[in-house]
This record gives structure tokens, sequence and C-alpha cells, in this order.
């Protein structure tokens, strides 16, 4: 029944993948102007004016008492390392350097300089925690990291990043980053469908496992670290639109739904409404089970033609399938009903669902079925006759037996014993 409109909702999802913005698709998100730059030193040193660098000091890194420098690292690794603005200036600078030239190179090149800056970066951030220096540190530890496609490593120091920085203000690049990346890991995932426990150790731009789950997760971390920014609503429709070409159809109708609900100003309304609808059919298990799916999509599908009617009038032919289809199961349903009753010989109960198959779907093929059956089990009692009927007589005959005449309460409770007086 349903297998017309899921193939044309497959094909929307194809399309709107491939076209990029429209009626039905998502805009493929771009950095903001400058993402990619480096940040100028200058905002670290308050007594310098704007458009002059400061000197930085070639990086120190051993010391009288630590000739080796093994102990200054000991230290950072342990988080025991004193707050130091010289020395993580020294360190971004160094990292800085590394990172521009290794962002003019390509292939090998590219890859050992910013392998190189990455650790400059890390370290510049252990030496002035909560400061703006050691926000920049860490997003430029992300960046080295995404430009030599070590995504997993990338996206977890974009998560370090916000953690320690929730509103940070490179939070518009990590949406599209994060983006990006989801759908990579979704469409490479859809190639090489590797084993749900399959291990990745020689990959660095997948996660260890669950390259599916960890994509999904990406689309949640946009919405939930920056809920009102330009990407949102596109990261909740991939996530619907990835679980939707999965069949996980109930965890595709929670995000199409939330994507009604929570944005509502978005472009992609109709779209949200539209396979929301085709989503919930499918949620729909049979006329065995509940029927609240079908009484959503029927709801849903009212509010989408009303709110839209020009994106209804350009996908008419689509709409009029879907909502035949949810008649039909509807019909389904009532005649199933119907069908229950009838075997039962509850002949009541089949009467009335009969009688609603006529009423509501006059024109169906049904109808006319409901009608010839209705006559053959009119004059049919509405409950069928008890088995072994004379069985339930004579035992109705114990009610003649003699019963034992009550006592009443207030007798037994105020009767004087033999004891009574010497109490």
């Amino acid at each position: 029944m349903m297998k017309t409109t899921t193939f044309v909702s497959l094909g929307i999802l194809a399309a709107s993948a491939a076209m990029g913005c429209t009626s039905f698709g998502q805009r493929d998100p771009v950095p903001p102007p400058g993402a990619a730059s480096s940040v100028a030193q200058v905002s670290y040193e308050e007594e310098v004016q704007r458009g002059q660098s400061p000197e930085a000091a070639p990086v120190e890194e051993r010391s009288w008492w630590d000739p080796t420098g093994v102990g200054q690292k000991a230290l950072e690794a342990t988080g025991q390392n004193r707050k130091d603005q010289s020395m993580a200036k020294q360190l971004f600078s160094k990292g800085e350097k590394l990172y521009d030239e290794g962002m003019a190179l390509e292939g090998a090149a590219r890859r050992a300089k910013l392998l190189e800056a990455a650790p400059y970066f890390k370290r510049a951030a252990l030496y002035q925690p909560g400061t703006a220096m050691e926000e920049d540190a860490m997003m430029y530890t992300a960046e080295c990291y995404f430009f030599i496609d070590y995504y997993a490593d990338a996206t977890t120091a974009y998560d370090n990043l916000i953690k320690k920085h929730p509103n940070t203000k490179h939070l518009d690049t990590i949406d599209v980053r994060r983006f990006k990346l989801a759908r990579y890991w979704l469409e490479r995932y859809s190639q090489d469908r590797p084993w749900a426990v399959q291990p990745n150790f020689t990959d660095e731009q997948f996660p260890t496992f669950d390259r599916f789950g960890n994509a999904i997760k990406l689309f949640d971390l946009i919405r939930l670290d920056d809920p009102t920014g330009d990407l949102a609503d596109d990261a909740t429709l991939a996530a619907a639109n990835a679980h939707f070409r999965e069949a996980n159809f109930d965890a595709a109708d929670r995000f199409y739904t939330d994507l009604r609900q929570n944005f509502p100003t978005s472009e992609h309304q109709f779209t949200a409404h539209y396979l929301g609808v085709v989503t919930k059919m499918k949620v729909y298990q049979g006329p065995e089970y509940g029927g609240k799916p079908l009484e959503e999509a029927e709801t849903l599908l009212t509010r989408m033609k009303r709110q839209f009617p020009e994106q209804t009038q350009e996908n008419l032919e689509v709409i009029e399938k879907l909502d035949f289809d949810i008649r039909a199961a509807k019909a389904q349903r009532l005649w199933y009903m119907a069908s229950f009753y009838d075997r039962r010989r509850e002949y009541g109960g089949a009467r009335r669902y009969y009688r609603k198959i006529v009423d509501e779907y006059p024109s169906s093929n049904m109808a006319d079925a409901a009608k010839q059956r209705l006559g053959e089990v009119a004059e049919l009692p509405d409950s069928p006759t008890p088995p072994a009927e004379f069985l339930y007589g004579w035992l109705d005959r114990t009610n003649d037996l003699p019963k034992a005449s009550p006592t009443p309460i207030q007798n037994i409770a105020t009767r004087p014993d033999a004891e009574t007086n010497q109490r």
C-alpha cells in the first residue's frame, strides 16, 4: 500500500542531497568568512596597538633544573604546570608559524607541518586556562587535525573546546565542520557498510566504532550546542533523513517532530511535514496494532495542506497518493475490527463497525461488502448464546438452597458475658 509513496519519498531524499537547497532539500553549509584564517596575537597583548604584532621570544623548553625538558612536560601532562602568559605566547607563536607554513603546502608536507603545529597549540592552551588564548589555541588544535583528515581527533578537539568555552566565537565554524564530517561519515557508511562491531584502527578519517552513530551524534551536537544557529534545523533534518534511509522510522519520526515543533521558521517545515506523514505511516504496524500513528498522520497531512498550499499543489500527485493510503489503512482497520467481532459471533459489535465503513467510506469497495454483510447479520443476536447454557441454569439452582440467617454485628459487639460485671 505504501510502496509508491515510499519510493517517491526516497527519491526526494536523494534529490535533496544532490541538489542542495530545493523545496525538499538542504543547503550545503559554508564556513563563515575568515574561518580558516590565523588569529593575530595582538588580541592577547593589551598594551600593543592594533595592527602591531608583538615580538615573541623563542620557545624555551628547558631550564637549569630540567635540562631535558622532561619534567616540564610531565607537569603539563598532569595539569600541574603554573599559568604563564609568556610561555603560552611563545608556544602559540611557534604553532601559528608552523600552521601558516603547512596551510601553504599540500599532501604529505602539509600533514607533517600541521602534525608538528598541533602539540604547540595544545601546550599553549595549558598555560592560559580560561582565556581567549586558550580558546584560540584549542581551535587551532582542532583545525590542524581537520585539514590533515584526522577527523576523529578533530571532532574530539572541537568537543573539548566547546566544553571549556560553551559560547566560543568559533561556534559557527565548528558547526560547519561537524556538519560536513557527519555527511561524509554517512556517505562512506552507506558505501562500505562495516559490521556493527567492526573496529577501525587504521584509518584516521573515521571513529573507532559505529560510523553511523557518530555521524548522528555530530548532528545532535550541532542542535544541542548551538540551538539558535543557522545549521541547527539543517542538522535536525539531516539526522531524520539518515534514520529514514536506514528504516529507523521511530527515530526518524522523533527528529521530524522536533524540527516541526522547535524550528517553526525553518525553510524545511514542508519537508518535515511531508516526510513526517510518510514516517508515521511506516511506524504504523497494521490493523492488528494501535491506530494512533494513523490518526497522527491524518492530522499532520491536514495541517500540511492548510499551511503550505503552494507546495501542496507543486507535489499534488504524491500527496494525493499519501492521502489515499491513509484512508485505505483506516478503512482496513475498521474492516479488521468488524471481522474480529463477526468471527466471535458478537454481531452487535460487528454491525457497529460495518456501519462505520459504510458511513465514512461510502465509495470504497469495502462499503459494498459491508452492506451485504449487514443484511446477513441483521437478525442475529448482539451476543452469542453461551455454550452449555443448561449448566449455567443448574448452577443457578444453588440460589434456592436455605441460607443461615445472619447475626447482626451490633448484637455480637454489645452482648454481655458472664465476666462483664466483674470487670
